[in-house]
């Protein structure tokens, strides 16, 4: 029987919320997950009658969230979604005259004011899931503190996670906390590594045991509730359900995945109770850490893993990079386990990595590009951009990477304040570089603007192509009906729209072409919406110009992503050298002289995605000094070695890439004061299994480059060259080679019996 949510952990402290708010504009609330004041604090604060002055705006930073948070206060109010309660975000806005409850992404929020800086609507705005600090998050509050004093009347609620609350109250001047207490139900943790480490397949293995040995009555011989498995990524919880459909007890499990591209009606599965005499288990990105609350769990199965964002602002390259979440997100995965009665938490981890671990995940602001933000901020007249109240403020190497970004597509001036470009920029809700592309072509090459909005279309969302198991080659074969030799992937990126838009039958169209068809008609919205946006500006919707021109236009914006061929099958960018054509675009193994690519990324080694050719003559059209700077090779960077600061000349390098994992560089007094990696053991097996695992078995060449391989407190092959731990480390047995050759430590290659296998 479902709980009724006036019984929920947030009500007990519901005066002293409605008292705070009373006499201070801004109040913490701080509780575990499953309180309720998610869903609870928008009622509790409706029948306190905010609602009579304005909207009671809730923030979410996802999708999942915003959708079924809405849903469930809808419900509980009795209000049809789009009622008294709506939600709005891209693509959709479920509101109308009556909406007095209003949950919105917060990249939605963003982009409302930039028509209402001080939130005129709203009378309320509670800030929820604050504890993730996403930089949308970051912004807002630096935003929101400037309002205050414009809106004393506005009142604010920070909701956040038991992580860190006094950081919010400290930056909104020591307003109060109240803290909700929620019934703390023990959580036995038990640490249960697989047996290799760094393995995906190996780990999805144990994944399947753990669960195996839940059904059937697990350490303690009482049979598990439901369980929740928290994967890094979308693929890695295909293959885990697909591992467990074939499990031993799988007639006993109803399995179901959660993740971000999951269509609405599959994400709202999870929610619903599992089948009579089955097992519900959901397999799930870390959207489930505490975005969403599924009833029933009281198993958690945590890898310890998460895939996170890094970019670099000196190259312009970014690498979606698997790592260790902190202690605080395994706390987070365990309490799932606890909501209502007692659970188990298996980590997959030993705990003395847990113990190692940082306390907190480190802020988005740290580790992404502040282009957008920067933009905005000189949109609302701004110019000393490091001067803004951030409540924590980012590296300076990341706004002046921004405002060098920004310059290079001539929206920024010497002063920080917008160019023409610039303000025909701001309007579109997209990356400045996407922006840009479509401003190339309105003001260069009009009778390409269609073209150029489709290609932006797609450049700004996940790839709609589909590789399920077993399957690859057909799909490949499928997905080759729109290619473009001739003009490579933007092309074929038309093709593909113009094919799906004629499509008698769109859903047929995408499973005979394997396509997600939510992803098409997400780039269908978007083409809309920045036509809308383009028409608004008096510009007629004109196509049908010359291939040329559409991928001139759209190398405007992409600029930093021109590459020029530098070898054989490498390439260089203005930023960086050693770069690829990815294996997924219709010019891999073509290798023009020169290319454009819509992005370049760190996985495995460096690769520029999305990739057309071009011209050489076209170079100085597309901007002028771009020639010289193409051609500057010794201020480029090299792909294996991270960042350089390449104006100078000094060497500010500070980590190396393997496969996607990043590594540690020191200086060693003594010997030359030279930079030598840090290799530690078990993330450069992880690095090396994730190359050999993914056919790309070709790594970094980092020249007379010198390092350590560090297995725990063992140093192996100290002051080795790298290019040679990477060949022994394919073949080193730690358990034999070092922990039975050198148990007390410092074991040196020469010394070992390994020896001749090693070398």
């Amino acid at each position: 029987m479902a709980m009724n949510p006036k019984e929920l952990p947030v009500y007990s402290q519901k005066q002293r919320i409605l008292d705070a708010l009373e006499n201070h504009q801004v109040v913490v609330v701080e509780s575990p997950t499953g309180s309720g004041k998610t869903t609870q604090l928008p009622v509790i604060l409706h029948e306190a009658g905010y609602a009579d002055s304005g909207v009671i705006g809730i923030t979410q930073p996802r999708r999942i969230a915003t959708v079924s948070v809405c849903r469930f206060i809808a419900k509980q109010m009795g209000s049809k979604v789009g009622g008294t309660v709506g939600y709005k975000m891209r693509f959709e806005d479920i509101t109308g005259s009556e909406t007095r409850l209003k949950i919105v992404t917060d990249g939605t929020l963003l982009q409302e004011m930039k028509g209402d800086r001080w939130l005129t609507k709203y009378s309320v705005l509670m800030i929820d899931e604050a504890h993730e600090r996403t930089l949308n998050i970051d912004f807002i509050l630096g935003l929101v503190k400037d309002i205050l004093p414009h809106r004393p009347e506005l009142k604010i609620i920070i909701s956040s996670a038991t992580l860190n609350p006094k950081a919010f109250s400290d930056y909104f001047d020591g307003c109060p906390i109240v803290t909700i207490d929620t019934p703390v139900y023990p959580v036995d943790i038990l640490y249960d590594p697989p047996p290799v480490e760094g393995n995906e397949e190996v780990l999805i293995g144990k994944i399947s045991g753990v669960v195996e040995k839940l059904v059937r009555g697990g350490d303690s011989g009482e049979e598990s509730g439901d369980i929740l498995i928290f994967c890094t990524g979308e693929r890695m919880i295909k293959d885990t359900v697909e591992k467990l459909s074939g499990c031993l007890v799988r007639r006993d499990l109803q399995v179901m995945p959660l993740y971000g591209r999951l269509g609405s009606e599959e994400q709202e599965k999870v929610f619903d109770p599992a089948e009579e005499g089955k097992i519900k288990v959901v397999v799930s990105t870390n959207v489930a850490e505490t975005s969403v609350t599924i009833d029933g769990i009281t198993a958690v199965i945590d890898t310890g893993l998460a895939k996170m964002n890094f970019y670099n602002p000196r190259t312009y390259t970014s690498s979606l990079v698997e790592t260790l979440i902190s202690q605080a997100s395994a706390n987070q995965r365990k309490g799932r386990a606890g909501r209502t009665q007692a659970g188990i938490c298996y980590r997959l981890y030993p705990e003395v990595d847990f113990k190692k671990r940082s306390e907190y995940t480190q802020e988005e602001i740290y580790r992404t590009d502040l282009a957008e933000v920067v933009l905005r901020m000189a949109e609302i007249g701004i110019r000393d951009f490091e001067a803004f109240p951030f409540i924590s403020p980012p590296n300076p190497k990341g706004i002046h990477g921004a405002v060098e970004a920004l310059q290079l597509l001539d929206a920024l001036d010497e002063n920080n304040e917008l160019t023409d470009i610039g303000k025909r920029m701001v309007p579109y809700p997209l990356m400045p570089r996407h922006a840009r592309m479509i401003v190339e072509a309105v003001l260069r090459y009009p009778d390409v603007i269609k073209e150029v909005i489709i290609a932006a279309a797609f450049l700004s969302n996940n790839a709609p192509y589909l590789l399920p198991q077993g399957e690859e080659m057909e799909a490949r074969n499928a997905h080759h009906t729109f290619r473009s030799q001739n003009h490579g992937d933007f092309a074929t990126y038309l093709n593909l729209y113009w094919d799906y838009v004629d499509a008698k039958d769109r859903v047929k169209f995408a499973e005979h072409y394997y396509m997600d068809k939510k992803i098409l008609d997400e780039i269908l919205a978007i083409v809309d919406q920045l036509e809308e946006i383009t028409s608004r500006s008096g510009v007629p919707i004109a196509e049908g110009g010359s291939s040329d021109d559409f991928i001139k236009a759209c190398a405007r914006g992409l600029m930093p992503f021109i590459c020029v061929k530098d070898g054989r099958f490498d390439y260089r960018s203005v930023g960086v050298d050693r770069i690829m054509i990815h294996p997924g675009s219709v010019l891999f193994r073509e290798n023009p002289e020169f290319i454009v690519a819509g992005e370049i990324v760190h996985t495995s080694r460096t690769y520029a995605r999305s990739v057309s050719p071009l011209r050489k003559e076209w170079l100085a059209q597309i901007h002028p000094d771009l020639p010289k700077r193409l051609f500057a090779g010794a201020k480029t960077v090299k792909g294996a070695k991270g960042d350089s600061a390449a104006k100078s000349g000094k060497d500010t390098t500070s980590q190396i890439w393997i496969a996607g994992e990043s590594f540690a560089l020191s200086r060693t007094p003594g010997k030359g004061n030279k930079k030598r990696a840090v290799l530690e053991w078990s993330r450069l097996h992880k690095a090396l299994a994730k190359a050999a695992g993914s056919g790309d078995d070709v790594l970094p060449d980092f020249g007379g480059m010198r390092g350590t391989l560090l297995l725990g407190r063992d140093e192996v092959l100290p002051d080795s060259k790298v290019n040679t731990i990477l060949k022994a480390a394919k073949l080193l047995n730690p358990d034999t080679d070092v922990r039975e050759a050198a148990p007390r430590g410092n074991f040196h290659i020469h010394k070992s019996d390994h020896r001749d296998r090693l070398v």
